[in-house]
């Protein structure tokens, strides 16, 4: 009887214990959530903060100081800070202050030698197994698409930090995000989006693209799956 009790607990516990750990927010939710993003060289470190010069809002020239990233359970840093590093941020703004979006690693990226990986868990996992010749991800596609990033063995998508920005601004010009329910985030609740442009202007954009068209194809996956869970 009590190895029943056992088990039934464990059927309740563990997937919330998973749902806990599997939470990287998607590629398209930093895009639109963040209120800045940028990137730049790191030009002074404190206890608690380090300072990113790079460019604000309306594209000039700017030293940012952010609160160092702490990371939730299983999320890690791909090595200690130190002045010199370049990154590639997403930034919200918390009263006149910027912190890096969400409680993991997925909002501050290294360039290293003017390339950086996105995480593959930044990617909705119909859209992981589309991009695999095969359609699904077999041990090959895997060790294809997995590089070294500091002390991480990332499996992910390699850009240049000037086609992800692109990318990025173009989806976030085009689309807006409204959460059914506040203080939520897309990647795990039900949402709608809106045009902002008509749709032969986006499409244009589209065509311009492949990464901003994943983008929306991965935001309408993420829609599909968390309105119909209702979470």
């Amino acid at each position: 009887m009590r190895i029943v009790l056992l088990s039934i607990l464990l059927s309740f516990t563990l997937p919330a214990a998973f749902a806990q750990q599997n939470n990287t927010l998607k590629l398209f939710d930093l895009a639109t959530a963040a209120d800045l993003v940028t990137y730049g060289t790191i030009t002074k470190l404190e206890d608690r903060f380090f300072y990113l010069a790079c460019f604000n809002e309306k594209n000039k020239p700017a030293i940012i100081r952010i609160p160092k990233m702490i990371g939730r359970t299983g999320s890690f840093r791909w090595e200690q800070y130190v002045v010199g590093q370049k990154v590639f941020v997403f930034l919200k703004k918390l009263n006149k202050d910027y912190v890096l979006l969400g409680s993991g690693a997925e909002a501050e990226i290294p360039l290293l030698k003017d390339s950086l990986v996105v995480d593959m868990s930044c990617f909705m996992e119909k859209t992981v197994k589309s991009l695999s010749p095969k359609g699904v991800v077999t041990p090959e596609y895997r060790k294809s698409q997995t590089f070294a990033v500091g002390k991480k063995q990332v499996f992910g998508l390699r850009f240049t930090a000037a086609y992800l920005y692109e990318a990025i601004m173009a989806f976030r010009n085009c689309y807006q995000v409204i959460l059914k329910k506040p203080n939520m985030q897309p990647s795990f609740s039900c949402f709608n989006f809106f045009d902002r442009y008509s749709r032969d202007k986006i499409d244009t954009q589209k065509r311009k693209s492949k990464l901003m068209k994943l983008l929306y194809i991965d935001m309408e996956e993420a829609q599909l799956r968390n309105c119909a869970n209702r979470t």
